[in-house]
């Protein structure tokens, strides 16, 4: 399957003048990029956010109502092949993978003539509502040289001057890690304004559904699961079957916000609109997708970006990143 080149000096210039208009003086990607790397220190080869990872090979199966709700080619096909990556939040390789941080979904469906990546996480908010907090937040949880730890006074500083940066540390404290990356939902903490065949508009944020069902780690499964056993368990899933998620658009409520992914949405909001299926079917060689960058404003025809200030700044850190990765 091929998949696009991104230039990523074309991607730093055009993020950072993107978000330049929203903030007067933003941090620019390489700050954001020396953030991660603050607090989990620099791995060659590895992705500054989310370096532990695995690839793997999926198909997805647009519904039949997506076409009406977004006009983009690749909605109308019978099935679309699909690049998939899983990760744990942060930028340690090492993680645990019973770690109460975020999982992640990085999905690029490659139609016939366009592209589209989705970036989402197992929680429904963001951490940061802007690359000033992003930073901050960061920054607050770098560890003491003498004990190794975030200093508290520190982080209680940070939330006090940046809220949006209490909202998802106290959503993944309230429950254990997924018992597999199959049984956890997958949020794009971003709107986007999704246009369909007949003209009409609407701004929604996606989220993928496992079909499994979501199934977080029991207390006895915490203390005694190794700290790898993702990649394990989910090979033996796939070995029986393909592993399955629904892709929907959630349209936004009245008084939604369209441009910060620190908050979450009214969960009474307007009904779910079914995208597709997303079907994985085996593991892929980690070559697939190691080069790859996810950017989730590489979007279709009739998908158009907010203008949140982190969605803006994301391509261009990212490009930093893959930079790196590149020249180590």
């Amino acid at each position: 399957m091929s998949t696009p080149q991104l230039n990523w000096k074309t991607l730093i210039m055009a993020a950072t003048l993107a978000s330049s208009a929203v903030h007067a003086t933003p941090p620019s990607p390489a700050e954001q990029v020396d953030a991660l790397n603050g607090v989990f220190g620099k791995h060659a080869g590895a992705r500054a956010s989310h370096a532990k990872g695995f690839c793997a090979s999926a198909q997805f199966v647009p519904s039949k109502q997506a076409a009406s709700f977004v006009r983009a080619p690749l909605f109308v096909e019978p099935s679309v092949p699909a690049i998939v990556r899983w990760s744990i939040g942060g930028g340690n390789p090492g993680i645990s993978d019973k770690s109460r941080s975020v999982r992640g979904l990085a999905v690029r469906l490659q139609g016939k003539s366009d592209t589209y990546d989705l970036v989402m996480i197992s929680e429904p908010v963001f951490f940061a509502a802007t690359p000033e907090s992003f930073v901050s937040f960061l920054q607050a949880r770098v560890p003491d040289p003498a004990t190794r730890k975030p200093d508290a006074d520190k982080i209680k500083a940070h939330n006090e001057r940046f809220p949006d940066g209490t909202r998802q540390p106290a959503l993944l404290a309230s429950h254990a890690a997924p018992q597999s990356y199959a049984t956890t939902p997958y949020h794009a903490n971003h709107a986007f304004r999704f246009t369909g065949k007949s003209g009409q508009s609407t701004w929604a944020r996606v989220v993928m559904e496992p079909v499994a069902g979501t199934h977080y780690l029991t207390a006895e499964q915490e203390a005694s699961m190794p700290d790898n056993f993702l990649h394990a368990e989910l090979n033996e899933r796939l070995n029986k079957g393909p592993v399955e998620f629904i892709l929907f658009a959630q349209p936004a409520g009245p008084n939604d916000t369209l441009t910060d992914s620190s908050q979450q949405w009214a969960p009474n909001g307007p009904a779910r609109v079914e995208l597709g299926r997303l079907k994985v079917t085996a593991l892929a060689d980690p070559a697939t997708c190691t080069p790859t960058m996810f950017v989730p404003t590489v979007l279709p025809a009739g998908v158009e970006p907010s203008a949140d200030p982190i969605l803006q700044a994301r391509a261009a850190a990212y490009a930093v990143s893959l930079q790196r990765r590149l020249q180590q």
